[in-house]
């Protein structure tokens, strides 16, 4: 390049160079350093200290819908204590009897009367009985219906903290996205911030109320 305006300010024609016919260089974008990195970290925190924790937005969506682990366990064992428990019955019985009797006067005393004799019998027998099943206390079939009902409890367990995972982070995406948008761009900030409004109300509906009620709205007073 520069042996090419040499030739032109002197008018002169010199031989051209490959380096004089590439393009220069497109300049360098500018390098973001390890403070500004560090800067758009701590933003990022700050932007999800308001989010109330995930484990007990996951724990209040799985009490929402009676999934928790410890109540399939309690009705195991409930089913294999079942089991020692013996067959109890009660009988009651009442009996009731009633005799008559005439007794005919003698010829030696016509004058007395025949005296009627009337006899009642009111008995009440209880009875109680008590019946171990020994092979219930080894096994209980029910224990495969109980099992069986906590195996869907988890699949249910598993997708609803899935979907409050998912939930989650998407909307912390749309806020950190929100935040360094431009102020310009209307349109898609309108859309963002409606997304992220239907995924609170999502989220609200499917912790019972618990996402509002743990949202800090001072993050300030809790640090």
């Amino acid at each position: 390049m520069i042996g090419l305006l040499l030739a032109i300010l002197l008018g002169q024609a010199l031989p051209l160079g490959p380096d004089d016919l590439m393009p220069p260089p497109p300049p360098e974008a500018p390098r973001r350093t390890r403070h500004a990195r560090g800067t758009d970290v701590e933003r990022m925190r700050a932007l999800w200290a308001e989010d109330p924790p995930l484990p007990a937005l996951r724990e209040a969506a799985v009490a929402l819908i009676l999934a928790e682990p410890e109540r399939a366990q309690a009705m195991l064992t409930r089913v294999r204590l079942a089991g020692w428990l013996p067959e109890l019955r009660l009988l009651v019985e009442r009996r009731l009897n009633r005799a008559e009797s005439v007794d005919l006067g003698t010829a030696a005393d016509p004058t007395s009367l025949a005296p009627v004799g009337i006899d009642t019998d009111n008995d009440v027998r209880y009875q109680a009985r008590a019946t171990w099943d020994l092979g219930r206390i080894v096994f209980n079939p029910d224990e495969l219906a109980v099992l069986g009902e906590g195996l869907r409890a988890a699949d249910a367990r598993r997708e609803i903290e899935s979907l409050i995972i998912r939930l989650t982070f998407e909307r912390r995406r749309l806020k950190v996205d929100s935040a360094s948008a431009d102020d310009s761009d209307m349109p898609s900030g309108s859309r963002r911030d409606l997304r992220i409004a239907e995924i609170e109300a999502e989220l609200d509906a499917l912790t019972g109320g618990a996402f509002t009620r743990l949202a800090r709205r001072h993050p300030a007073e809790g640090h």
